[in-house]
């Protein structure tokens, strides 16, 4: 029979390498505990539907082991691969109605454009001249390349298969995260009035040879602007009316008020405006300060004077016809030339 003898010193020494051993292993299982909770509170928070009831606590590690089984059992990773092939085509689709709807938006102002100048043949810019509205593709080098981008976003109709999807949905990605940090360049290259320059001719009748090309407004005398600014408006103002020049539509509603326009222009330009709204069967309200009133005095079936005293606390209005208005005209202008 052996006996085993152990020293006091033997023993404590083995006693606080157990200890020691112990705090180790506890110290790696509360680690192990900690990053097993952190990954179900992470998984919980990215799957809140299919997590509601589940703990955020290392007594949840069975259900999580439970959920994986259903997971590899139901074969949820090929439903992944279906549902992101899914996803792809979806977006492509979504990114082909956005194209078309931009598409549709710049086709709708050529064609705005063209009735409008439909409207133009008929008004005489001068006696031998017309004008005539273009609407080319902008030069503008951000819309072109978004332009560009968003026509790369679309594969062709025969190639089209799961890898050219997936080129594709890169793509849209790229843009859709772009269009999340430039607002500036997002508001600017979706607003189709972007994609177009616009111009005008001044043509000859004759011949429809060109005469002058405005690609805007410099370089331009005063006049030159305004006559030309007047013939667009004009035109833009029966096309929303819905008016046709050629029929005479004395009940339909076409009022245009005029606020001081023709201050700053000359007579010649002055006239030329208010014949072209007569032209256009517009119905219009003039406001004028009285030394421009001899310009639209034809045009106006009836005139409402306003006055004020010197004190500017009293205004009044007149109500008259033309006639009438005629009859008082050296009456006002006496009491125009009092409060100056």
């Amino acid at each position: 029979m052996v006996n085993l003898k152990c020293t006091t010193t033997e023993t404590g020494l083995a006693e606080r390498a157990y200890n020691n051993s112990a705090k180790s292993l506890s110290a790696n299982l509360n680690k192990l505990e900690n990053s097993v909770v952190a990954q179900i509170v992470n998984f919980k928070r990215d799957y809140p539907q299919d997590t509601g009831d589940l703990d955020s606590s290392i007594a949840a590690v069975g259900e999580c082991r439970r959920m994986l089984e259903r997971i590899e059992r139901d074969d949820l990773p090929a439903h992944r691969q279906r549902f992101k092939q899914w996803l792809d085509g979806k977006v492509l689709e979504s990114i082909i109605g956005f194209k078309g709807a931009l598409d549709t938006q710049v086709d709708t102002i050529r064609e705005s454009v063209e009735t409008l100048n439909r409207s133009l043949r008929l008004i005489d810019y001068t006696a031998a001249t017309y004008i005539r509205l273009r609407a080319d593709p902008t030069r503008d080098t951000e819309v072109r390349d978004f332009r560009h981008q968003l026509r790369a976003c679309i594969p062709d109709v025969g190639q089209r298969n799961a890898e050219s999807n997936e080129a594709s949905f890169q793509r849209i990605r790229a843009l859709i995260e772009r269009f999340e940090k430039e607002q500036r360049w997002t508001d600017k290259v979706s607003d189709v009035r972007n994609w177009l320059d616009f111009a005008a001719e001044e043509r000859y009748r004759e011949d429809d040879k060109e005469k002058n090309f405005y690609s805007d407004s410099s370089g331009k005398s005063g006049g030159q602007k305004a006559k030309l600014a007047y013939t667009i408006l004009a035109s833009a103002i029966a096309y929303q009316y819905g008016l046709d020049q050629e029929e005479q539509r004395t009940r339909t509603f076409r009022f245009v008020v005029v606020d001081e326009a023709f201050s700053k222009s000359d007579e010649d330009n002055a006239r030329y405006a208010m014949n072209l709204f007569k032209q256009l069967n517009l119905q219009l309200l003039v406001v004028t300060p009285l030394d421009k009133t001899h310009v639209v005095e034809p045009y106006i079936a009836s005139c409402h004077f306003v006055s004020n005293s010197v004190d500017e606390n009293d205004s009044r209005v007149a109500n008259l016809t033309i006639r009438e208005y005629y009859e008082q005209k050296a009456t006002f202008e006496q009491l125009a030339r009092a409060e100056a």
